[in-house]
Formats: structure tokens, C-alpha cells, sequence
């Protein structure tokens, strides 16, 4: 994997390696909408990297730079892959360094760059970011999209680091909303519980590999830098600022510290956000950091993925690959032979498994088995097997298995599981119960194991037959 030393050097790369064109600068963008609407019009198209600069109202290099892994390209250059690596290669590199990692802890330097500007008392000023609104209906100004947010346990030391989206509620003010599971909510119930506030940092502006390992969810105990050290097979450059006893990247964009409060002594209305789900969820009273002191680069960069309808490619598209290799090492597990592939859909709403079938309930223990992967609160939804000439990376595809080898009658089976609370399907009635289950469908789209030989032969050109003609006519398929 890539050890890239901070979010810069990984812009540098994609420029690198995929071109000039592969980061587009726009000039003169507003913070207000203009910013999230272009993103997504971009995303829409599977289009560049962007990077914002000279948002009116802020200083030239106050920057803002989104769509930072939304191609298989841009991941491939994330991981440290070849750039012409296929999707489901770029999944298989990531399931077979996942079960190979060795954690690595962080490595602990005394300066860096994001020490160049340390904000503190009447200087601390979240207003002086370009924070975009990304959606007409948020309720604020998201800074944290994704973003980094340390916490220490104050028990066992252990470091932990989620993302959480953050909203700036003033100058020294930042919301943020922590579903009561996560493992920051339950270390900061710790400190409120002795009648302490909760020390915390977030981040705003790392390297795609720390991003990432923020939004993985690692096991109680095991830090996230350790696991973003083991993906950049070297350790992650911490450093401690005076008078913090938690340790931030070295070389991150804009580091806001301070304390998390107790909602029985300071809330603010949080919400709502337009989340990844495509649509606007949650507005209530949340928890406050108070901000005690804000370190930032010199020209500093926000890093920002604005959710957007799961259909479109995400900003960030390690969270379905992630989700794919991880549900892969599953079926693995679990005892599935001959699996050719997964692929996550709409981030991880729907999952796909391409088996080679040899015997008559493969599919079913493969649906099975994915099923048993899901996360207790995950949004999950749809579970589809598919034979080993289907290519699951391309919804074309897909969508051709469902429509022709599934009986609706036979091959669909129903089940219910736990979903999260920004589920849109929840009915308010449920959410005030508590309820939070919801339905989960297996969906058997491989032929018919009984008489799989004679199902009607495909009319497709096989994959040697189109290898070359798009070499003999490049000019034309282009």
C-alpha cells in the first residue's frame, strides 16, 4: 500500500500517475451550494478530483478538495496499485493485504506541518474555513465529512478513531451527531460519568489511507492508526501539542481540538444532513465540542465527501470495496468454495457474489453467508449470487442475471435483521419504539444447478474476442 506522508502528496500523485487532468482547480466557487453542487454534478459523470480555491469571502489557498477516491483509478493510486488495475483486482488486493496485515502503531516525531499555524483563546475562529454547505437542506456548515475524530479511553489508554459528521455551530462551537454504538459515544458516556468532559480532536484533511481506516470501525482495543499503519506498511507520524494527551497526525490539514461535553450541560440543535442514504436525516439536540485550540497548515486544505444518492460514485469509494473484501473474507470463512468475486452497489446497500457452482445449494450457502456478514446496524440490504460468467462490476450485468435466471417465486427469500437509525425506510412509529429491524432480501440469480448445462447458451462476445477488437479499434471504441 501507499505510504503517503499527507493529503498533499497524494494529490500530487493522482497527478502523477493519472495526469494533469485528473485534479481539475476551480476558481471562484462559493461555499454556499456552489461547492456540493458541483461536486456532485461531477461525481455523477465518474469525473475528476476537484480542488476549490479562491472561495469568495476567504483567502487564495484556503482550499476545498472532494471527489478525492470517486474512480477505480483514483483508488488503484490510493492503494498503491497500477493505475489500469480492474475493480475487482483492486478488491482482491485489499482482501489479501487485509488478512495479511500486521498492525503497525504509530511512530511518534516531536514537530510537523500542521503545527505552522496554532490558533488559541481569542484566536480560535472555525469561521475562517471555507466550510461548504453541500446540501440546500443541512442545517449548517459540515466540516466534517471525512474526517478524523480521536478519543482516548480513559480506562485503557486505547486510542480510537471514527468519523462522525461535524457541524460548525460558531467560532469555538462544533457539532457532532454519535450514534449511541460507536465506540467515541461510549468512551465519552466514560468521562460525563465521572463528571468530566471528554478530551477529543478532529481532523479535517488526512491521506485517503487514514480517511479510510477512520471509517472502518476497527475492533474495541485496536487503534485505527494501527490499522492505517499496516495498509501503509509504515507507521502513521503522530505528535502531541502541548498540553494534549492526544496524539494527531503530524501532517494533517487542520486539527480542531478541545472537549466533548455532557448533553446535560451544553446541546445544540445538530441537523439535518443530507447523508449518504440520499436523503436528510436526523435533527436533534447533540452533543458540543467546545473548541479550546484549532492547528492548521499553512493554506489549508478541507477535505470533503458531501454524500450523495448511493447510486452515484461516492467520493470516497474504499468504504463498498472495503465492505466487498471483508464480506469475500467471510465467505471464505464460512466454507464458500469457488468464489470469483464480490462487489458492493450503492456503497453497501447491495452486495453481490459471483460463485462457480458445483454443487446444488452453493447459492443459498453463499446468500447465507453474506447474510451472516451483515453489521449489526448496517444498511445492507439486497444479497445477489450470480454465476461466474456474470461480471459484477458492471450493474448491466447484474441487472441481465436478475431479470433472466430468477424465478421470483423460487429464488427470493426474505429475512429481518437489525438496519441503523438514518435508515429511510424506518417508519416513526418504529424509530419511537425503538424498533430498528428491517427486511433483507437473498436473491438466487445463478442458473439452475439441476440443469445448469442446458440453460440456453449466452449470445455475449467473450472477453479474448473483445480484448481484441478494442485493440484493433481503439480509434473508434475510444
Amino acid at each position: 500500500m501507499a505510504p503517503f506522508r499527507d493529503l498533499r502528496h497524494y494529490i500530487d500523485n493522482l497527478t502523477e500517475r493519472l495526469g494533469n487532468d485528473e485534479v481539475r482547480i476551480v476558481d471562484g466557487a462559493d461555499w454556499d451550494l456552489e461547492i456540493g453542487g458541483i461536486t456532485e454534478l461531477v461525481a455523477e459523470k465518474e469525473g475528476p478530483a476537484l480542488l476549490f480555491d479562491n472561495i469568495p469571502g476567504y483567502p487564495a489557498g484556503y482550499r476545498v478538495f472532494t471527489n478525492f477516491m470517486g474512480t477505480a483509478e483514483r483508488c488503484a493510486v490510493a492503494l498503491g496499485l497500477p493505475v489500469n488495475t480492474t475493480k475487482m483486482d483492486i478488491v482482491r488486493a485489499w482482501k489479501d493485504s487485509s488478512k495479511q496485515l500486521k498492525l503497525i502503531p504509530p511512530v511518534e516525531v516531536s514537530t510537523g506541518s500542521v503545527l505552522e499555524n496554532v490558533l488559541e483563546g481569542d484566536q480560535v475562529d472555525l469561521l475562517k474555513f471555507p466550510t461548504p454547505r453541500w446540501h440546500d437542506g443541512d442545517g449548517g456548515r459540515y466540516i466534517g465529512t471525512a474526517c478524523m475524530v480521536i478519543t482516548r479511553d480513559p480506562d485503557t489508554g486505547w486510542v480510537n478513531v471514527g468519523t462522525y459528521r461535524g457541524c460548525v455551530q460558531g467560532r469555538d462551537r462544533l457539532s457532532l451527531w454519535m450514534l449511541g454504538n460507536r465506540h467515541a459515544r461510549a468512551i465519552a458516556t466514560k468521562y460525563w460519568e465521572r463528571g468530566q468532559s471528554c478530551p477529543i480532536a478532529v481532523v479535517v484533511g488526512c491521506d485517503p489511507i487514514l480517511s479510510t481506516a477512520a471509517a472502518i470501525a476497527a475492533p474495541a482495543g485496536v487503534s485505527e492508526y494501527e490499522i492505517a499503519g499496516g495498509l501503509r506498511g509504515a507507521g502513521v507520524e503522530v505528535l502531541y501539542a502541548p498540553g494534549s494527551e492526544l496524539p494527531i497526525p503530524a501532517h494533517a490539514e487542520i486539527v480542531i481540538e478541545g472537549v466533548l461535553l455532557p448533553l446535560s450541560e451544553e446541546s445544540v440543535l445538530e441537523g439535518p444532513f443530507g447523508e449518504w442514504t440520499g436523503y436528510y436525516t436526523h435533527s436533534g439536540q447533540e452533543t458540543v465540542v467546545r473548541v479550546e485550540r484549532i492547528l492548521h497548515r499553512d493554506d489549508p486544505i478541507i477535505l470533503g465527501a458531501p454524500p450523495m444518492i448511493p447510486t452515484v460514485p461516492a467520493g470516497d469509494q474504499a468504504v463498498p470495496l472495503y465492505s466487498a473484501s471483508v464480506t469475500w473474507d467471510h465467505l471464505e470463512a464460512s466454507g464458500v468454495q469457488n468464489i470469483r468475486g464480490v462487489w458492493a452497489y450503492a456503497r453497501q446497500l447491495m452486495m453481490v457474489v459471483s460463485i462457480e457452482q458445483t454443487g446444488a445449494g452453493d447459492a443459498m450457502h453463499a446468500l447465507l453467508a453474506a447474510a451472516g456478514r451483515k453489521r449489526s446496524g448496517g444498511m445492507e440490504r439486497y444479497f445477489v449470487v450470480v454465476d461466474e460468467d456474470i461480471d459484477i462490476t458492471d450493474i448491466d450485468h447484474v441487472l441481465w442475471a436478475l431479470f433472466t435466471r430468477v424465478d421470483p417465486h423460487e429464488s427470493i427469500q426474505v429475512l429481518r435483521t437489525p438496519t441503523t437509525a438514518i435508515d429511510p425506510r424506518l417508519s416513526p412509529t418504529k424509530k419511537a419504539a425503538g424498533d430498528l429491524s428491517m427486511g433483507i432480501v437473498l436473491i438466487d440469480a445463478c442458473k439452475p444447478f439441476a440443469w445448469k448445462d442446458s440453460y440456453p447458451k449466452s449470445n455475449r462476445f467473450a472477453e479474448s474476442d473483445r480484448i481484441a477488437l478494442r485493440e484493433k479499434w481503439k480509434v473508434v471504441l475510444q
